[in-house]
């Protein structure tokens, strides 16, 4: 009995000593993260910090620590080339009992590590664009002038990923608006895809003067973004807003001087989403913050949001109709 106990107890030993893999503390949220949050906040000592994330240890599920970092009022000059630094709070979490406390060694290494989270943005979908449209010809004979445009954006799919450091901090100012918190963000390319294809065609026809029909036909391809071209940022207002970085493949009559209506929908990133729940930095998660959050147009669409949106037909519904749809999933992944 003696040996099967040692035995047990070397193995709990070496389970706790073991180096954890990279990435293995994990976000935590909802009323965890918040009970953690009100701790965190209760110490005067953190008076004007600023969460920058929570996340446990999968060491030993019972501890968690809180990086924070002091934000820098708007308007004063941080020295040259420093950025923020994180501070570290360990706590220990035990039926949402959240006390101060030292983690033994290997939790500390575990939750001490460069914590790097993959946002994927998953999604697909459609768009039509039909524009019909009389006037008066300007030559003497019958007959009016018609102008007639269409537009296709058939496949319409992406996956795009990008890693956020959030150990890195690239800045952080509170002012009027609320704590902005800039991450180091990268886009991962080589893990990223675009699928579309748009056909826009133009036929113009002058009845009154020779009947003879112009035509503009432009058809173009789209695929990821280059490196620097990520489209991932982070409000004050909390949640995070996505975007698809593409490059463009035109080939035909593409100058925008041939087509009497403005770039579509897709073209224009009308597919950058925003999602509130996830509060990736500084902000607030959802109890399980790796669970896909379903997103789709038009009510997670940012230019929408924003106040800006950019469809080829406003202003012009009576001879023009533009019939756009997406829906796709955002989530939170252990970066590797």
């Amino acid at each position: 009995m003696r040996s099967r106990l040692s035995v047990a107890g070397l193995l709990a030993l070496v389970v706790l000593l073991a180096p954890a893999a990279a990435n293995a503390a994990r976000l935590v949220g909802g009323r965890e993260q918040a009970a953690i949050a009100k701790a965190f906040f209760a110490r005067p000592s953190h008076k004007g910090q600023a969460i920058v994330s929570a996340r446990i240890s999968t060491v030993a599920r019972a501890w968690a620590v809180v990086k924070s970092v002091r934000p820098q009022a708007t308007g004063r000059r941080s020295a040259s080339g420093r950025t923020p630094r994180l501070q570290s709070t360990y706590y220990r979490v035990t039926r949402r009992r959240v006390k101060l406390g030292k983690p033994p060694a290997a939790v500390r290494a575990d939750l001490a590590r460069d914590f790097r989270v993959a946002v994927l943005y998953t999604g697909s979908g459609s768009e039509t664009i039909a524009y019909h449209q009389l006037y008066r010809s300007v030559c003497p004979g019958s007959g009016g002038f018609t102008d007639e445009e269409a537009g296709t954006i058939k496949p319409m799919s992406w996956s795009v990923r990008y890693v956020v450091d959030l150990d890195a901090l690239q800045s952080a100012v509170r002012g009027a608006a609320g704590t902005v918190l800039v991450p180091t963000v990268s886009f991962d390319r080589s893990r990223s895809r675009v699928s579309a294809h748009e056909v826009l065609t133009r036929t113009a026809i002058d009845k009154g003067c020779n009947g003879q029909p112009t035509t503009f036909e432009c058809d173009t391809t789209y695929a990821p973004g280059a490196p620097g071209d990520g489209l991932l940022s982070f409000p004050p207002t909390g949640g995070v807003e996505v975007g698809v970085p593409t490059t463009s493949n035109p080939s035909g009559d593409c100058a925008p001087s041939d087509y009497t209506l403005g770039p579509s929908l897709w073209d224009s990133g009308a597919t950058a989403a925003v999602i509130p729940v996830l509060g990736l930095v500084g902000a607030s998660l959802p109890a399980n913050p790796y669970a896909p959050v379903a997103v789709s147009w038009p009510g997670n669409s940012l230019s929408l949001v924003s106040g800006f949106p950019a469809s080829p037909c406003q202003g012009d519904g009576a001879a023009c109709r533009d019939t756009f749809r997406w829906t796709g999933h955002v989530t939170l992944q252990a970066a590797s």
